[in-house]
């Protein structure tokens, strides 16, 4: 059996055959395609989810077959093994089609897991960030952005345990629950109760919901300062929402007009060369 497809292997990648299946792959209008499919498949498995049936079923037998068939025209019209095997989106490709049809030959190897593979399966759209040209800068942006966004977000989660601390040694109350004082649902457990409480409660502050509640209910607790409340969560709110956001949002911002000037710089010089 080997030896049949090594057969079949060097009499495509010797001939002219391998020439045709090259130009295919390589044509953005195959990429296109291959796209529609992505999309189409993860429609099918939104309406898998809320509505099973065989119809369903079908469709996701004839995109494994379809995607089965895109993944041996790609490895038959590659360029070099090599230069396949540095592309991560095919190795994103071997794993779906592999778990499809170890479930499709075996379903119940994967009866348990098929939601795993569903997932995976979702995953394949993100091959248009390679297809898109604003999709690939965004993601070039993103990136390049990382570094950045590392350092930003550790003096973001440094300033937040500072003030997660200060939150819980301030404002923590044991019978916040059983508080007749508490206006919100009494089962709400104390926003700074704990540590692990209070970062939720600063990264609630942080989206802007029901913030000024939380000051509110904390007045009404007994040997609670009203200034020390208010310039607490207004501090935060300043710092949090309009310094360290905006500061990411910046750095983000930043990146993007600098990757923007490469790549047009870049078309002026393939213009003028050509």
């Amino acid at each position: 059996m080997s030896i049949c497809l090594l057969d079949i292997e060097s009499s495509i990648t010797g001939g002219v055959l391998k020439e045709k299946l090259q130009r295919l792959v390589l044509n953005p209008n195959f990429d296109y395609a291959i796209l529609g499919l992505i999309v189409l498949n993860c429609i099918v498995i939104g309406v898998e989810l809320d509505h099973k049936s065989p119809t369903t079923e079908v469709f996701q037998n004839i995109f494994l077959l379809l995607f089965s068939i895109e993944l041996i025209l790609r490895w038959f019209g590659r360029i070099s093994t090599k230069e396949y095997f540095q592309d991560t989106w095919n190795f994103l490709d071997i794993i779906v089609v592999g778990l499809g049809l170890v479930a499709f030959v075996n379903p119940m190897v994967l009866t348990i897991n098929m939601s795993v593979v569903r997932i995976v399966r979702t995953f394949r759209v993100f091959r248009s960030l390679h297809l898109l040209p604003e999709l690939r800068l965004m993601t070039a942006v993103l990136l390049v952005s990382l570094r950045s966004l590392m350092s930003s977000g550790l003096l973001f989660l440094i300033t937040m345990y500072v003030y997660a601390v200060i939150g819980v040694t301030l404002f923590r109350h044991p019978d916040y629950a059983s508080s007749p004082n508490v206006k919100l649902n009494p089962t709400n457990p104390d926003p700074y109760g704990d540590l692990g409480e209070a970062f939720f409660t600063l990264f609630r502050i942080l989206t802007g919901e029901d913030w000024t509640d939380i000051r509110y209910n904390l007045l009404n607790q007994p040997h609670t300062s009203n200034f020390a409340v208010t310039f607490f969560h207004v501090t935060w709110m300043i710092l949090a929402a309009y310094l360290l956001v905006n500061l990411v949002v910046g750095a983000i911002l930043n990146n993007y007009d600098q990757i923007l000037s490469e790549r047009r710089a870049e078309e002026k010089k393939e213009q003028s060369i050509s």
